[in-house]
């Protein structure tokens, strides 16, 4: 193996590592902040599930950098409601704190 292949060789494996740790960081972000909502608003999560095509009514308005998840939660009078959570920045992903939700009607 010449050095170009060699280089080219390291720098595939290197993009490869470098995509793989920034969809799991991504991704274990996404679930930091949905749970740290969730706790905000005094909420308990009975069911989570990231949305990787139909984002619900975020379809339009959001990013690849942002995570998108359909949840089930019940408040503290025992109430349960179901809606879609966006968390992340349009521009910074998540690198930004905001959380939005969209409950059903």
């Amino acid at each position: 193996m010449d050095s170009r292949n060699a280089v080219l060789l390291v720098s595939g494996i290197l993009v490869t590592v470098f995509a793989v740790v920034t969809w799991a960081w991504g991704s274990s972000r996404g679930g930091s902040l949905l749970d740290g909502w969730a706790r905000s608003q005094g909420l308990q999560i009975l069911s989570q599930e990231k949305c990787w095509f139909f984002k619900g009514p975020f379809f339009w308005t959001s990013s690849k950098g942002q995570r998108i998840y359909r949840v089930t939660v019940r408040d503290g009078e025992g109430r349960t409601r179901s809606g879609y959570v966006r968390c992340g920045g349009y521009w910074l992903g998540m690198l930004s704190d905001h959380v939005d939700v969209r409950w059903d009607s």
